[in-house]
């Protein structure tokens, strides 16, 4: 079973040899760089770099994944927002929003992926990674629809919205639905394996559960049946707590659920159910970051013992992230990972 065969395998809940070990969130780090010689920012524009540096955590880092891009300004800068791409250590970040009233919304389009931002050079960056790593699951990432609509509205204002202006955030959603369609099944045509669905808003440390409801999952829903009608596979990330909105997550339709570290794996294991594969949730700071190996190697024997399907950081690795640390989590992981799983420490 090949590392391709294996990651889909365990998505789809059937058997599989041993616990994979791949990464559905950025995974570009200093050190990556360093061994690889892509480097950021131009990693985020180059799609030579980006895939050079994308196929670094898998032959040097050890992880059974490639994935881009490395930030989550992608998206919207295909809808015309600027993006600060001046940075070494950190991804770019969103300058100016590109809906201010409720008239840009008459004139904003679904722009065409394989045109508009950035996002033609990830497409063909996963042109590059599918035809380079046949056996290798190549994993793109896509802002899911209400974190978009959060990034081109500004969050603060889309907050205000779901209480004022209900009606008006659905309109946005429904564009940043459509993208999200489109761009998913373009990164599915270049080869991708697996749509990660990032978002970043829509935790119960921000949203209400009935809001969840209203304002994520339905659209969730549609982005992730459109992704297996186009024969792809998808991962749910949001950030942060989600004890609060974890049942309307498994409704999505999504294949797994990444979870943030401080998520409790065996608590999530029981509250889905054994309905989509668990994902995470090794801590990238505390431990992957500023830990020791050992310390690392006790966390993914912990997670693994605990019931994930799949290990891999509670959130993108930080680009401060030791090289060794993540060899430690993928070697840890291909060796304990054969061991039948334990009670959860």
């Amino acid at each position: 079973m090949n590392e391709k065969e294996r990651l889909l395998a365990t998505l789809r809940l059937d058997p599989v040899d041993r616990v994979p070990c791949a990464c559905p969130l950025q995974t570009g780090t200093i050190d990556l760089m360093k061994a690889s010689g892509a480097y950021w920012p131009e990693a985020h524009v180059n799609s030579e770099l980006m895939s050079k540096l994308a196929r670094a955590a898998h032959d040097i880092g050890g992880l059974e994944s490639v994935r881009v891009p490395f930030d989550v300004g992608v998206d919207a800068s295909a809808f015309g927002a600027r993006t600060d791409q001046r940075r070494l250590i950190r991804q770019p970040a969103i300058l100016d929003r590109a809906i201010r009233t409720p008239d840009d919304l008459l004139t904003l389009q679904v722009p065409d992926p394989t045109r508009a931002g950035r996002a033609p050079v990830v497409l063909e960056s996963i042109s590059k990674l599918s035809q380079h790593c046949p056996n290798i699951p190549v994993i793109c990432g896509v802002v899911a629809p209400f974190m978009l609509a959060c990034q081109l509205r500004g969050e603060q204002e889309a907050i205000i919205d779901l209480v004022l202006r209900p009606s008006f955030m659905k309109q946005i959603l429904e564009v940043t639905t459509e993208w999200g369609i489109a761009y998913a099944q373009a990164a599915l045509e270049e080869g991708a394996d697996v749509i990660c669905l990032v978002d970043g808003t829509s935790s119960g440390d921000v949203l209400e559960a009935n809001q969840y409801e209203m304002f994520s999952l339905p659209y969730q829903r549609r982005l992730a049946e459109a992704v297996a009608k186009h024969g792809g596979t998808t991962i749910l990330h949001i950030c942060g707590n989600i004890n609060r909105n974890l049942r309307y997550m498994a409704q999505t339709g999504v294949n797994g659920i990444s979870v943030d570290h401080c998520m409790q794996i065996d608590r999530v294991k029981q509250v889905l159910e054994g309905r989509v594969a668990i994902i995470g949730n090794i801590s990238p700071g505390s431990t992957l970051m500023m830990g020791t190996e050992l310390e690392v190697s006790m966390e993914t024997k912990k997670c693994i013992d605990c019931g994930t399907d799949v290990i891999a950081p509670g959130c993108g690795f930080l680009p401060e992230t030791p090289l060794d640390n993540m060899r430690t989590m993928a070697q840890t992981t291909k060796t304990y990972g054969r061991v039948a799983k334990g009670r959860c420490p």
